[in-house]
């Protein structure tokens, strides 16, 4: 960290903030990126050891068959390897894809948006008059006003409070989110290597959704910083003319309300824009599975004939029986279907059924000319008879 220069007292605020936060939080990531990725560091051993798991888990299913595992899905498993490694113990390469893209994308992204206008820069001058308007407004305030009470002592109290809201929320919120983004990478190499299983996926996927937010917070905050300049020049020209004319000029308290409204509304929009950015960057999801995409897809589609065919429902012992019977009568329409060893076939078959219930078999056809026979009353003897009476 001792090349960083150390910033004048006299230096303009906005561009000397800016530019030792820059230095200061690439010294942060670098530090701690080499500490952590060392020959010696905890941090490298934990690294070694989660490789050499990850290695021995995809050769036990190689060996073993398991999890639909093939050696193309091997080949890419150890092309992810390579990557991991090279990420978690080059910085070299890691500042290039990683910390470049992540801290000076967002800005020349601004910068295309804006068509080339540098609106910190101007935040420098908007405060400094801010800050003017708010000691000249204070001078004619009469002694021991309170601001409460209005007149100069409450304009030079609007002005003063929109002028430290209007850094807050935007150069405050740049340099806290480029703060942040310093420290998360500079874990890079205790989490890239989390990225191997699948237990802590998660973890890696809310770190990387954390960077996206603060990494697109400064491109939000210079667009928001540009629109709040353009609304706030009326009120900062005219605040201009008044100290202009020092103490001959009448008071108004217009510019100094209408800054003091729209610093704070801009300060609410910012805060949603961060809220956005978080709601955004939460979408953010990593392929499950040792291969990647491709692996997820191929279990899924794996696994979709499975489900579809527990859907269909078995034939029931039952249905099945009914089913033989008919291509039974149509293989043999001549057959009689009264057949008495036929229907009793069919009757033991279908009570062996759970499910179904048959009715019972027909008896015997009666004898030929006992069909319309009287069937005999009982015989009574007469002492019965009367005994019954």
């Amino acid at each position: 960290m001792a090349s960083c220069a150390q910033l004048p007292v006299d230096a303009p605020m906005v561009p000397g903030l800016i530019g030792s936060v820059d230095c200061r939080v690439h010294d942060v990531a670098e530090s701690g990126f080499a500490a952590l990725a060392g020959p010696g560091s905890p941090v490298g051993l934990l690294l070694t050891g989660l490789l050499t798991l990850y290695v021995v888990f995809v050769g036990y299913r190689l060996i073993l068959g398991r999890g639909g595992l093939r050696v193309g899905d091997a080949a890419l498993s150890m092309l992810k390897i390579g990557l991991i490694v090279a990420l978690a113990t080059n910085w070299g390469l890691f500042q290039t894809l990683v910390y470049d893209t992540l801290t000076k994308a967002p800005t020349e992204l601004g910068g295309i948006l804006l068509d080339g206008q540098a609106p910190f820069a101007r935040l420098q001058d908007a405060f400094d008059g801010l800050q003017q308007s708010a000691t000249l407004m204070a001078s004619r305030a009469s002694v021991g006003a309170a601001a409460t009470q209005g007149g100069p002592g409450f304009g030079a109290f609007a002005v003063n409070t929109g002028g430290m809201t209007l850094v807050l929320s935007t150069l405050g919120v740049l340099l806290a989110s480029k703060v942040v983004l310093a420290i998360l990478l500079a874990l890079a190499p205790l989490v890239v290597g989390l990225a191997l299983f699948e237990a802590t996926r998660g973890l890696v996927e809310g770190w990387l959704r954390a960077m996206i937010a603060l990494a697109m917070t400064p491109l939000v905050a210079t667009l928001t910083l540009s629109l709040e300049l353009a609304m706030l020049a009326p009120s900062l020209r005219a605040l201009a003319e008044a100290r202009a004319a020092q103490q001959f000029a009448p008071f108004d308290i217009n510019p100094a309300v209408t800054v003091l409204v729209l610093t704070s509304v801009f300060a609410l929009v910012m805060l949603l824009a961060m809220i956005a950015l978080c709601v955004v960057a939460a979408g953010l999801r990593l392929p499950r599975g040792l291969a990647g995409a491709a692996w997820s897809d191929r279990n899924a589609a794996s696994e979709a004939p499975r489900y579809a065919t527990s859907q269909v429902e078995p034939m029931s012992r039952a249905a099945t029986i009914a089913a033989a019977a008919v291509a039974m009568d149509r293989r043999d329409p001549a057959a009689p279907s009264s057949d008495p060893v036929s229907t009793r076939m069919l009757s033991v078959v279908s009570d062996r059924a759970s499910t179904t219930t048959s009715a019972a078999p027909a008896g015997p056809a009666a004898p030929l000319g006992q069909t319309y026979r009287r069937t005999p009353a009982p015989r009574r003897a007469a002492s019965s008879a009367r005994r019954d009476q």
